[in-house]
Protein backbone atom coordinates (compact mmCIF):
# COMPACT_ATOMS: atom_id res chain seq x y z
CA UNK A 1 0.00 0.00 0.00
CA UNK A 2 2.28 1.55 1.22
CA UNK A 3 4.71 3.47 2.50
CA UNK A 4 6.59 4.75 4.52
CA UNK A 5 4.57 2.86 6.76
CA UNK A 6 1.99 0.27 5.95
CA UNK A 7 -1.59 0.62 5.16
CA UNK A 8 -4.29 -0.43 7.54
CA UNK A 9 -7.57 -2.02 6.78
CA UNK A 10 -10.04 -4.21 8.41
CA UNK A 11 -9.23 -7.73 7.65
CA UNK A 12 -11.10 -8.53 4.48
CA UNK A 13 -11.71 -5.12 3.06
CA UNK A 14 -9.98 -2.14 1.52
CA UNK A 15 -10.52 0.21 4.39
CA UNK A 16 -7.27 -1.27 5.30
CA UNK A 17 -4.69 0.98 6.50
CA UNK A 18 -1.18 -0.01 5.86
CA UNK A 19 1.34 1.68 3.84
CA UNK A 20 4.18 -0.14 2.53
CA UNK A 21 6.76 0.49 5.05
CA UNK A 22 8.19 -2.47 3.51
CA UNK A 23 5.64 -5.17 3.65
CA UNK A 24 3.62 -7.55 1.57
CA UNK A 25 0.27 -8.97 2.36
CA UNK A 26 0.76 -11.96 4.42
CA UNK A 27 -1.53 -14.33 3.23
CA UNK A 28 -1.49 -18.03 3.28
CA UNK A 29 -0.28 -21.35 4.21
CA UNK A 30 3.12 -22.61 3.21
CA UNK A 31 1.58 -24.95 0.69
CA UNK A 32 0.69 -21.97 -1.48
CA UNK A 33 4.16 -20.50 -1.41
CA UNK A 34 5.37 -22.56 -4.31
CA UNK A 35 2.45 -21.34 -6.31
CA UNK A 36 2.97 -17.63 -5.80
CA UNK A 37 2.77 -16.88 -9.46
CA UNK A 38 0.02 -16.54 -11.96
CA UNK A 39 -1.03 -20.14 -11.36
CA UNK A 40 -1.45 -19.97 -7.59
CA UNK A 41 -4.92 -18.42 -7.59
CA UNK A 42 -7.84 -20.80 -7.10
CA UNK A 43 -10.81 -19.92 -9.26
CA UNK A 44 -14.31 -21.29 -9.14
CA UNK A 45 -16.64 -20.43 -11.99
CA UNK A 46 -20.41 -20.40 -12.08
CA UNK A 47 -20.93 -20.89 -15.81
CA UNK A 48 -24.70 -21.16 -15.66
CA UNK A 49 -26.58 -18.36 -17.40
CA UNK A 50 -26.71 -15.24 -15.27
CA UNK A 51 -29.82 -14.87 -13.20
CA UNK A 52 -32.51 -12.62 -14.59
CA UNK A 53 -33.12 -9.26 -13.02
CA UNK A 54 -30.92 -6.21 -13.20
CA UNK A 55 -29.14 -5.24 -16.39
CA UNK A 56 -26.29 -7.69 -16.07
CA UNK A 57 -22.76 -6.70 -17.10
CA UNK A 58 -22.63 -3.80 -19.54
CA UNK A 59 -19.94 -3.89 -22.26
CA UNK A 60 -17.09 -1.50 -21.49
CA UNK A 61 -18.31 -0.67 -17.98
CA UNK A 62 -17.26 -2.09 -14.60
CA UNK A 63 -19.38 -1.47 -11.51
CA UNK A 64 -17.61 -2.73 -8.41
CA UNK A 65 -18.48 -2.45 -4.73
CA UNK A 66 -16.54 -1.71 -1.56
CA UNK A 67 -17.69 -1.43 2.04
CA UNK A 68 -15.32 1.48 2.65
CA UNK A 69 -15.36 5.05 1.41
CA UNK A 70 -12.04 6.89 1.14
CA UNK A 71 -11.35 9.75 3.52
CA UNK A 72 -9.46 11.45 0.67
CA UNK A 73 -8.37 10.63 -2.86
CA UNK A 74 -4.90 12.03 -2.18
CA UNK A 75 -2.30 9.42 -1.25
CA UNK A 76 -0.36 12.26 0.38
CA UNK A 77 -2.94 12.45 3.18
CA UNK A 78 -4.79 9.13 3.31
CA UNK A 79 -3.62 5.80 4.78
CA UNK A 80 -6.59 3.77 3.52
CA UNK A 81 -6.13 0.98 1.03
CA UNK A 82 -9.23 2.10 -0.87
CA UNK A 83 -7.40 5.33 -1.61
CA UNK A 84 -4.51 3.30 -3.02
CA UNK A 85 -6.97 1.26 -5.10
CA UNK A 86 -8.30 4.44 -6.71
CA UNK A 87 -4.79 5.87 -7.06
CA UNK A 88 -3.80 2.96 -9.33
CA UNK A 89 -6.65 4.00 -11.60
CA UNK A 90 -6.12 7.76 -11.78
CA UNK A 91 -2.47 8.41 -10.78
CA UNK A 92 1.00 7.02 -11.48
CA UNK A 93 3.91 5.54 -9.55
CA UNK A 94 7.49 4.72 -10.53
CA UNK A 95 6.57 1.04 -10.22
CA UNK A 96 3.55 -1.15 -9.59
CA UNK A 97 3.53 -4.67 -8.14
CA UNK A 98 2.32 -7.48 -10.38
CA UNK A 99 0.61 -10.82 -9.72
CA UNK A 100 3.99 -12.38 -8.86
CA UNK A 101 4.82 -9.71 -6.27
CA UNK A 102 7.45 -8.16 -8.54
CA UNK A 103 8.11 -4.48 -9.17
CA UNK A 104 6.99 -3.51 -12.69
CA UNK A 105 8.33 -0.25 -14.17
CA UNK A 106 5.64 2.34 -14.85
CA UNK A 107 6.82 5.99 -14.91
CA UNK A 108 10.39 4.83 -14.23
CA UNK A 109 11.86 2.82 -17.09
CA UNK A 110 13.69 0.31 -14.88
CA UNK A 111 14.25 -0.66 -11.24
CA UNK A 112 17.58 0.84 -10.07
CA UNK A 113 20.16 -1.78 -9.07
CA UNK A 114 23.92 -2.01 -8.61
CA UNK A 115 24.10 -4.06 -11.80
CA UNK A 116 22.40 -1.47 -14.04
CA UNK A 117 24.14 1.50 -12.42
CA UNK A 118 20.97 2.88 -10.89
CA UNK A 119 22.36 2.52 -7.36
CA UNK A 120 25.80 3.60 -6.22
CA UNK A 121 28.03 0.96 -4.52
CA UNK A 122 27.61 2.71 -1.15
CA UNK A 123 23.81 2.72 -1.46
CA UNK A 124 23.65 6.51 -1.01
CA UNK A 125 22.75 7.60 -4.55
CA UNK A 126 19.84 6.22 -6.56
CA UNK A 127 19.19 7.33 -10.13
CA UNK A 128 15.82 6.95 -11.84
CA UNK A 129 15.16 7.42 -15.54
CA UNK A 130 11.62 8.55 -16.32
CA UNK A 131 9.59 7.42 -19.28
CA UNK A 132 9.17 10.16 -21.91
CA UNK A 133 5.63 10.54 -23.19
CA UNK A 134 3.80 10.21 -19.87
CA UNK A 135 1.35 13.10 -19.67
CA UNK A 136 -1.03 14.50 -17.14
CA UNK A 137 -4.64 14.26 -18.19
CA UNK A 138 -4.64 17.92 -19.25
CA UNK A 139 -1.82 17.21 -21.71
CA UNK A 140 1.07 18.61 -19.65
CA UNK A 141 4.12 16.27 -19.61
CA UNK A 142 4.89 14.45 -16.33
CA UNK A 143 8.53 15.23 -15.60
CA UNK A 144 11.20 15.07 -12.92
CA UNK A 145 9.93 18.41 -11.59
CA UNK A 146 6.70 16.68 -10.50
CA UNK A 147 8.72 14.05 -8.64
CA UNK A 148 10.78 16.67 -6.79
CA UNK A 149 7.58 18.58 -5.97
CA UNK A 150 5.96 15.41 -4.60
CA UNK A 151 8.95 14.66 -2.38
CA UNK A 152 8.86 18.19 -1.00
CA UNK A 153 5.17 17.89 -0.21
CA UNK A 154 5.76 14.60 1.60
CA UNK A 155 8.35 16.31 3.77
CA UNK A 156 6.44 19.59 4.17
CA UNK A 157 5.70 19.80 7.93
CA UNK A 158 2.51 21.75 7.18
CA UNK A 159 0.98 18.80 5.34
CA UNK A 160 -0.88 16.14 7.36
CA UNK A 161 1.33 13.31 6.12
CA UNK A 162 0.97 10.34 8.44
CA UNK A 163 4.20 8.46 7.75
CA UNK A 164 7.55 9.53 6.32
CA UNK A 165 9.63 6.40 6.95
CA UNK A 166 12.31 6.16 4.28
CA UNK A 167 11.63 9.61 2.91
CA UNK A 168 13.03 11.07 6.12
CA UNK A 169 16.35 9.36 5.30
CA UNK A 170 16.69 11.29 2.05
CA UNK A 171 19.03 14.30 2.00
CA UNK A 172 17.79 15.67 -1.31
CA UNK A 173 15.96 14.78 -4.52
CA UNK A 174 17.41 16.35 -7.66
CA UNK A 175 15.93 16.74 -11.13
CA UNK A 176 18.55 16.44 -13.86
CA UNK A 177 16.66 17.57 -16.90
CA UNK A 178 13.09 16.47 -17.52
CA UNK A 179 13.57 12.72 -17.30
CA UNK A 180 16.23 11.94 -14.70
CA UNK A 181 15.75 11.99 -10.92
CA UNK A 182 18.64 11.50 -8.50
CA UNK A 183 17.93 10.63 -4.86
CA UNK A 184 20.71 11.46 -2.41
CA UNK A 185 20.48 9.57 0.88
CA UNK A 186 21.62 10.77 4.31
CA UNK A 187 22.46 7.18 5.14
CA UNK A 188 21.72 3.70 3.81
CA UNK A 189 18.03 2.84 3.90
CA UNK A 190 17.71 -0.75 2.69
CA UNK A 191 14.17 -0.65 1.18
CA UNK A 192 14.40 2.80 -0.43
CA UNK A 193 13.80 1.51 -3.98
CA UNK A 194 10.68 -0.32 -2.81
CA UNK A 195 9.44 2.90 -1.18
CA UNK A 196 10.30 5.87 -3.35
CA UNK A 197 7.32 6.88 -5.49
CA UNK A 198 5.99 3.31 -5.29
CA UNK A 199 2.73 1.98 -3.82
CA UNK A 200 4.68 0.43 -0.95
CA UNK A 201 5.93 3.91 -0.15
CA UNK A 202 2.36 5.09 -0.31
CA UNK A 203 2.69 8.22 -2.43
CA UNK A 204 1.69 8.62 -6.07
CA UNK A 205 3.23 11.41 -8.13
CA UNK A 206 1.56 14.83 -7.73
CA UNK A 207 1.05 17.41 -10.52
CA UNK A 208 3.20 20.42 -9.68
CA UNK A 209 1.48 22.68 -12.21
CA UNK A 210 -1.87 22.08 -10.50
CA UNK A 211 -0.88 22.09 -6.82
CA UNK A 212 2.06 24.48 -6.56
CA UNK A 213 1.68 27.69 -4.61
CA UNK A 214 -0.15 26.36 -1.53
CA UNK A 215 1.33 26.59 1.97
CA UNK A 216 -0.10 23.11 2.51
CA UNK A 217 -2.29 20.66 0.61
CA UNK A 218 -4.55 19.63 3.50
CA UNK A 219 -7.72 21.29 2.24
CA UNK A 220 -7.22 21.82 -1.49
CA UNK A 221 -10.24 20.86 -3.60
CA UNK A 222 -8.07 18.49 -5.66
CA UNK A 223 -7.99 16.03 -2.72
CA UNK A 224 -11.68 15.24 -3.31
CA UNK A 225 -11.84 16.05 -7.02
CA UNK A 226 -8.48 15.20 -8.66
CA UNK A 227 -9.51 16.18 -12.16
CA UNK A 228 -5.89 16.06 -13.32
CA UNK A 229 -4.19 12.69 -12.90
CA UNK A 230 -1.92 10.59 -15.09
CA UNK A 231 -3.35 7.06 -14.81
CA UNK A 232 -5.51 5.02 -17.20
CA UNK A 233 -8.76 6.58 -15.94
CA UNK A 234 -9.92 10.13 -15.30
CA UNK A 235 -11.85 11.30 -12.26
CA UNK A 236 -15.39 12.43 -13.13
CA UNK A 237 -17.27 12.83 -9.86
CA UNK A 238 -17.47 11.65 -6.25
CA UNK A 239 -20.98 11.43 -4.84
CA UNK A 240 -20.08 11.03 -1.18
CA UNK A 241 -21.67 8.02 0.46
CA UNK A 242 -22.69 6.54 -2.90
CA UNK A 243 -20.10 6.22 -5.67
CA UNK A 244 -16.99 7.45 -7.47
CA UNK A 245 -17.21 7.71 -11.25
CA UNK A 246 -14.19 7.33 -13.56
CA UNK A 247 -13.84 7.40 -17.34
CA UNK A 248 -11.15 6.20 -19.74
CA UNK A 249 -8.12 8.48 -20.19
CA UNK A 250 -7.40 8.87 -23.93
CA UNK A 251 -3.95 10.34 -23.13
CA UNK A 252 -2.72 7.36 -21.09
CA UNK A 253 0.84 6.50 -22.11
CA UNK A 254 0.09 2.84 -22.77
CA UNK A 255 -2.89 3.84 -24.89
CA UNK A 256 -6.55 4.15 -23.82
CA UNK A 257 -7.68 1.38 -21.44
CA UNK A 258 -10.12 -1.25 -22.67
CA UNK A 259 -12.85 -0.24 -20.21
CA UNK A 260 -14.69 2.97 -20.97
CA UNK A 261 -15.92 3.58 -17.45
CA UNK A 262 -15.47 2.37 -13.86
CA UNK A 263 -18.05 3.02 -11.15
CA UNK A 264 -16.88 2.36 -7.61
CA UNK A 265 -20.00 1.84 -5.50
CA UNK A 266 -19.84 2.47 -1.75
CA UNK A 267 -22.08 -0.09 -0.03
CA UNK A 268 -21.34 -0.27 3.72
CA UNK A 269 -22.90 -3.70 4.30
CA UNK A 270 -21.57 -7.02 3.04
CA UNK A 271 -24.95 -8.70 2.77
CA UNK A 272 -26.23 -5.84 0.60
CA UNK A 273 -23.26 -6.29 -1.70
CA UNK A 274 -24.05 -10.00 -1.97
CA UNK A 275 -27.66 -9.17 -2.84
CA UNK A 276 -26.63 -6.66 -5.50
CA UNK A 277 -24.32 -9.22 -7.09
CA UNK A 278 -27.31 -11.55 -7.32
CA UNK A 279 -29.50 -8.86 -8.90
CA UNK A 280 -26.66 -7.63 -11.14
CA UNK A 281 -26.89 -4.08 -9.87
CA UNK A 282 -23.11 -4.39 -9.45
CA UNK A 283 -20.63 -6.52 -11.37
CA UNK A 284 -17.74 -7.22 -9.01
CA UNK A 285 -16.60 -7.27 -5.41
CA UNK A 286 -12.86 -6.97 -4.82
CA UNK A 287 -11.59 -8.15 -1.43
CA UNK A 288 -14.90 -9.80 -0.66
CA UNK A 289 -15.86 -11.04 2.80
CA UNK A 290 -14.45 -14.58 3.16
CA UNK A 291 -17.19 -15.52 5.62
CA UNK A 292 -19.55 -15.42 2.62
CA UNK A 293 -17.35 -17.64 0.45
CA UNK A 294 -19.95 -20.40 0.06
CA UNK A 295 -22.71 -17.98 -1.01
CA UNK A 296 -20.32 -16.26 -3.41
CA UNK A 297 -19.30 -19.54 -5.03
CA UNK A 298 -22.97 -20.39 -5.53
CA UNK A 299 -23.63 -17.25 -7.59
CA UNK A 300 -24.27 -18.13 -11.25
CA UNK A 301 -22.34 -16.18 -13.85
CA UNK A 302 -19.37 -15.25 -11.64
CA UNK A 303 -15.78 -16.32 -11.09
CA UNK A 304 -14.45 -16.41 -7.53
CA UNK A 305 -10.70 -16.01 -7.01
CA UNK A 306 -8.98 -17.00 -3.76
CA UNK A 307 -5.45 -15.61 -3.89
CA UNK A 308 -2.42 -15.08 -1.65
CA UNK A 309 -2.24 -11.63 -0.15
CA UNK A 310 0.37 -9.64 1.75
CA UNK A 311 -1.93 -8.92 4.64
CA UNK A 312 -2.49 -10.04 8.21
CA UNK A 313 -5.44 -9.58 10.54
CA UNK A 314 -4.64 -8.62 14.11
CA UNK A 315 -5.73 -7.10 17.41
CA UNK A 316 -3.81 -4.01 18.49
CA UNK A 317 -3.54 -2.95 22.14
CA UNK A 318 -3.37 0.69 23.16
CA UNK A 319 -0.52 0.34 25.64
CA UNK A 320 -1.19 3.82 27.02
CA UNK A 321 -4.32 2.37 28.57
CA UNK A 322 -3.69 1.64 32.29
CA UNK A 323 -4.98 -1.93 32.03
CA UNK A 324 -3.28 -2.81 28.75
CA UNK A 325 0.04 -1.29 29.78
CA UNK A 326 0.38 -4.49 31.85
CA UNK A 327 2.12 -7.13 29.71
CA UNK A 328 0.56 -9.97 31.72
CA UNK A 329 -2.95 -8.78 30.84
CA UNK A 330 -1.94 -8.76 27.17
CA UNK A 331 -0.43 -12.25 27.51
CA UNK A 332 -3.57 -13.50 29.22
CA UNK A 333 -5.79 -12.18 26.43
CA UNK A 334 -3.56 -13.86 23.83
CA UNK A 335 -3.75 -17.16 25.77
CA UNK A 336 -7.53 -16.90 26.05
CA UNK A 337 -8.13 -16.56 22.30
CA UNK A 338 -8.48 -19.67 20.15
CA UNK A 339 -7.04 -18.39 16.89
CA UNK A 340 -7.54 -21.60 14.88
CA UNK A 341 -11.21 -21.56 15.84
CA UNK A 342 -11.55 -17.89 14.88
CA UNK A 343 -9.96 -18.48 11.46
CA UNK A 344 -12.14 -21.51 10.83
CA UNK A 345 -15.43 -20.05 12.04
CA UNK A 346 -15.19 -16.35 11.17
CA UNK A 347 -13.46 -16.74 7.78
CA UNK A 348 -14.72 -20.19 6.74
CA UNK A 349 -11.12 -21.36 6.70
CA UNK A 350 -10.10 -18.90 3.99
CA UNK A 351 -7.57 -17.21 6.30
CA UNK A 352 -4.71 -19.14 7.87
CA UNK A 353 -3.49 -18.85 11.46
CA UNK A 354 -0.25 -16.91 11.90
CA UNK A 355 1.87 -15.52 14.73
CA UNK A 356 3.85 -12.94 12.79
CA UNK A 357 3.46 -9.87 10.63
CA UNK A 358 5.78 -11.37 8.01
CA UNK A 359 4.48 -13.20 4.97
CA UNK A 360 4.94 -16.97 4.90
CA UNK A 361 6.91 -16.49 1.68
CA UNK A 362 9.06 -13.65 3.04
CA UNK A 363 12.77 -14.30 3.60
CA UNK A 364 12.36 -12.49 6.95
CA UNK A 365 9.84 -14.97 8.37
CA UNK A 366 11.38 -17.26 11.01
CA UNK A 367 8.28 -19.52 11.11
CA UNK A 368 8.37 -19.60 14.91
CA UNK A 369 5.77 -21.50 16.94
CA UNK A 370 3.05 -19.45 18.60
CA UNK A 371 4.36 -17.62 21.68
CA UNK A 372 0.99 -17.70 23.47
CA UNK A 373 -1.17 -20.45 21.97
CA UNK A 374 -4.72 -21.04 23.13
CA UNK A 375 -4.51 -22.02 26.80
CA UNK A 376 -7.32 -20.71 29.06
CA UNK A 377 -5.67 -22.24 32.14
CA UNK A 378 -2.52 -20.24 31.48
CA UNK A 379 -4.61 -17.09 31.00
CA UNK A 380 -6.24 -17.61 34.40
CA UNK A 381 -2.85 -18.23 36.04
CA UNK A 382 -1.41 -15.02 34.58
CA UNK A 383 -4.38 -12.99 35.80
CA UNK A 384 -4.39 -14.62 39.24
CA UNK A 385 -0.68 -13.90 39.67
CA UNK A 386 -1.26 -10.34 38.53
CA UNK A 387 -3.83 -9.71 41.25
CA UNK A 388 -6.96 -9.88 39.10
CA UNK A 389 -9.49 -11.80 41.21
CA UNK A 390 -12.81 -13.16 40.01
CA UNK A 391 -15.58 -10.82 41.10
CA UNK A 392 -19.32 -10.37 40.53
CA UNK A 393 -20.72 -12.03 37.39
CA UNK A 394 -17.41 -13.82 36.91
CA UNK A 395 -15.55 -10.69 35.77
CA UNK A 396 -12.19 -10.08 37.41
CA UNK A 397 -11.45 -7.05 39.56
CA UNK A 398 -8.21 -5.53 40.88
CA UNK A 399 -8.05 -2.59 43.30
CA UNK A 400 -11.63 -1.72 42.48
CA UNK A 401 -11.07 -1.76 38.70
CA UNK A 402 -13.19 -4.14 36.66
CA UNK A 403 -11.33 -6.03 33.91
CA UNK A 404 -13.57 -4.66 31.18
CA UNK A 405 -12.14 -3.66 27.78
CA UNK A 406 -13.64 -2.30 24.58
CA UNK A 407 -12.95 -3.86 21.17
CA UNK A 408 -13.24 -1.39 18.27
CA UNK A 409 -13.49 -2.13 14.56
CA UNK A 410 -15.05 -0.91 11.33
CA UNK A 411 -18.77 -1.64 11.17
CA UNK A 412 -20.66 -3.32 8.35
CA UNK A 413 -18.52 -6.45 7.95
CA UNK A 414 -19.78 -9.82 9.04
CA UNK A 415 -16.32 -11.33 9.56
CA UNK A 416 -15.53 -8.76 12.25
CA UNK A 417 -18.87 -9.28 13.96
CA UNK A 418 -18.29 -13.05 14.09
CA UNK A 419 -14.72 -12.64 15.29
CA UNK A 420 -15.77 -10.18 17.99
CA UNK A 421 -18.46 -12.52 19.28
CA UNK A 422 -15.96 -15.38 19.56
CA UNK A 423 -13.42 -13.18 21.36
CA UNK A 424 -16.10 -11.97 23.78
CA UNK A 425 -17.03 -15.56 24.57
CA UNK A 426 -13.46 -16.77 25.04
CA UNK A 427 -12.35 -13.78 27.10
CA UNK A 428 -15.34 -14.05 29.41
CA UNK A 429 -14.42 -17.68 30.12
CA UNK A 430 -11.25 -16.43 31.87
CA UNK A 431 -12.92 -13.45 33.58
CA UNK A 432 -12.39 -10.65 31.03
CA UNK A 433 -15.34 -8.58 29.83
CA UNK A 434 -15.16 -7.37 26.22
CA UNK A 435 -17.60 -4.76 24.91
CA UNK A 436 -17.93 -3.79 21.24
CA UNK A 437 -17.76 -0.42 19.49
CA UNK A 438 -17.95 0.02 15.70
CA UNK A 439 -17.00 3.01 13.59
CA UNK A 440 -17.12 4.08 9.94
CA UNK A 441 -13.80 3.46 8.19
CA UNK A 442 -13.24 7.16 7.53
CA UNK A 443 -13.27 7.87 11.30
CA UNK A 444 -11.55 4.66 12.41
CA UNK A 445 -8.51 5.28 10.16
CA UNK A 446 -8.52 9.08 10.15
CA UNK A 447 -5.37 11.02 11.01
CA UNK A 448 -4.60 12.02 14.57
CA UNK A 449 -5.10 15.64 13.52
CA UNK A 450 -8.60 14.75 12.32
CA UNK A 451 -9.56 12.89 15.49
CA UNK A 452 -9.05 9.35 14.18
CA UNK A 453 -9.80 6.46 16.52
CA UNK A 454 -6.56 4.53 15.93
CA UNK A 455 -4.16 7.38 15.34
CA UNK A 456 -5.73 9.43 18.11
CA UNK A 457 -5.38 6.57 20.61
CA UNK A 458 -9.13 6.61 21.28
CA UNK A 459 -9.46 2.88 21.73
CA UNK A 460 -8.39 0.00 23.99
CA UNK A 461 -8.33 -2.97 21.60
CA UNK A 462 -8.72 -2.60 17.83
CA UNK A 463 -9.23 -5.20 15.13
CA UNK A 464 -8.18 -4.51 11.54
CA UNK A 465 -5.94 -5.81 8.78
CA UNK A 466 -2.58 -4.55 7.67
CA UNK A 467 -1.33 -4.59 4.12
CA UNK A 468 2.30 -4.28 3.28
CA UNK A 469 4.83 -4.19 0.51
CA UNK A 470 7.67 -6.23 -0.89
CA UNK A 471 10.29 -5.43 1.77
CA UNK A 472 9.74 -6.80 5.32
CA UNK A 473 10.34 -3.43 7.04
CA UNK A 474 7.70 -2.86 9.73
CA UNK A 475 9.35 0.06 11.50
CA UNK A 476 6.47 2.49 10.99
CA UNK A 477 4.31 0.14 13.05
CA UNK A 478 6.60 -0.48 15.99
CA UNK A 479 9.46 2.05 16.20
CA UNK A 480 9.58 4.32 19.24
CA UNK A 481 9.69 7.43 17.05
CA UNK A 482 6.65 6.46 14.98
CA UNK A 483 3.81 7.49 17.28
CA UNK A 484 1.02 9.38 15.47
CA UNK A 485 0.74 11.95 14.02
CA UNK A 486 4.17 11.26 12.44
CA UNK A 487 3.97 7.51 12.20
CA UNK A 488 1.56 4.61 12.56
CA UNK A 489 2.63 3.07 15.86
CA UNK A 490 -0.92 3.32 17.21
CA UNK A 491 0.11 0.84 19.92
CA UNK A 492 2.02 3.73 21.52
CA UNK A 493 4.48 1.01 22.47
CA UNK A 494 8.25 1.47 22.72
CA UNK A 495 10.64 -1.46 23.10
CA UNK A 496 14.39 -0.58 23.04
CA UNK A 497 15.45 -4.08 21.91
CA UNK A 498 13.07 -4.01 18.97
CA UNK A 499 13.97 -0.41 18.19
CA UNK A 500 17.68 -1.25 17.85
CA UNK A 501 16.90 -4.20 15.59
CA UNK A 502 14.62 -2.10 13.38
CA UNK A 503 17.31 0.54 12.98
CA UNK A 504 19.96 -2.04 12.14
CA UNK A 505 17.71 -3.74 9.58
CA UNK A 506 17.11 -0.45 7.78
CA UNK A 507 20.72 0.70 7.69
CA UNK A 508 22.33 -2.42 6.22
CA UNK A 509 21.85 -4.02 2.83
CA UNK A 510 23.08 -7.50 3.83
CA UNK A 511 20.05 -9.79 3.81
CA UNK A 512 21.47 -12.30 6.31
CA UNK A 513 22.04 -9.51 8.82
CA UNK A 514 18.59 -8.06 8.22
CA UNK A 515 17.08 -11.52 8.65
CA UNK A 516 18.65 -11.82 12.11
CA UNK A 517 17.22 -8.42 12.98
CA UNK A 518 13.71 -9.43 11.95
CA UNK A 519 13.95 -12.57 14.07
CA UNK A 520 14.75 -10.36 17.07
CA UNK A 521 11.78 -8.16 16.18
CA UNK A 522 9.50 -11.20 15.91
CA UNK A 523 10.61 -12.42 19.35
CA UNK A 524 9.97 -9.06 21.01
CA UNK A 525 6.54 -8.81 19.41
CA UNK A 526 5.72 -12.37 20.44
CA UNK A 527 6.90 -12.11 24.04
CA UNK A 528 5.68 -8.58 24.80
CA UNK A 529 2.35 -8.95 22.95
CA UNK A 530 1.59 -5.33 22.02
CA UNK A 531 -0.47 -6.87 19.24
CA UNK A 532 -1.99 -10.30 18.60
CA UNK A 533 -1.52 -11.70 15.12
CA UNK A 534 -4.67 -13.61 14.25
CA UNK A 535 -4.31 -14.85 10.70
CA UNK A 536 -2.59 -14.48 7.36
CA UNK A 537 -5.20 -13.53 4.85
CA UNK A 538 -6.15 -14.70 1.44
CA UNK A 539 -7.96 -12.39 -0.90
CA UNK A 540 -11.41 -13.23 -2.28
CA UNK A 541 -12.45 -11.49 -5.51
CA UNK A 542 -15.74 -11.97 -7.33
CA UNK A 543 -16.04 -10.95 -10.98
CA UNK A 544 -18.50 -11.78 -13.79
CA UNK A 545 -17.46 -14.29 -16.44
CA UNK A 546 -17.63 -11.48 -19.00
CA UNK A 547 -14.79 -9.64 -17.19
CA UNK A 548 -11.29 -10.28 -18.56
CA UNK A 549 -7.70 -9.32 -17.74
CA UNK A 550 -8.02 -9.51 -13.95
CA UNK A 551 -4.78 -10.79 -12.37
CA UNK A 552 -4.91 -10.58 -8.56
CA UNK A 553 -1.75 -9.27 -6.95
CA UNK A 554 -0.57 -10.22 -3.45
CA UNK A 555 0.46 -6.60 -2.99
CA UNK A 556 -1.53 -3.58 -1.90
CA UNK A 557 -4.00 -3.56 -4.76
CA UNK A 558 -5.05 -5.78 -7.65
CA UNK A 559 -5.77 -2.67 -9.72
CA UNK A 560 -2.15 -2.68 -10.94
CA UNK A 561 -3.16 -3.71 -14.49
CA UNK A 562 -6.59 -2.08 -14.74
CA UNK A 563 -5.60 -0.70 -18.16
CA UNK A 564 -5.88 -4.32 -19.41
CA UNK A 565 -9.32 -5.03 -17.92
CA UNK A 566 -12.25 -5.45 -20.28
CA UNK A 567 -15.96 -6.22 -20.02
CA UNK A 568 -17.49 -7.96 -23.00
Amino acid sequence: MMVTGQRKTWAFDPARRGRGAGFTFLGLVLGLVVGLCGGCTRVSTGLQPAATGGQGPLPGILRYAEVAEPDSLSTLLSTQAVTVDVSYLIFSYFFTTDDRDRLVPEVATEVPTLANGGMSPDGLTITYHLRPGVRWQDGVPLTARDVVFTYRQIMNPNNNVQVQVGYDQIADVEAKGDYTVVVHMKRVFAPIVDYFMSPQGGFSILPEHVLAGHANLNTVAWNSAPTVGSGPFRFVRWVHGDHIDLTANPLYWRGPPHLQRIIYRIIPDTNTILTQLRTHEIDAWFRADPSLIHQLRALPGYRVYVSPENLFGHLDFNTRDPILADVNVRRAIASAIDRPRIAADATQGVYQVTDTDQSVYSWANDHHPMFFPYNPARARELLDADGWKVGPEGIRVRNGTRLSLQLAYVGGQSIADKLAALIQQEARAVGIEITIKTYPASLFFASAQSGGILNGGKYQIAYFGWSSGVDPDDSSLYDCDQFPPRGQNDLFWCDPVLDRAEHDALTHMDQARRKRDYHIIATELGEQVPTIFLFAERRVDVVPVQFHGFRPSPAESSNWNAYQWSMQ
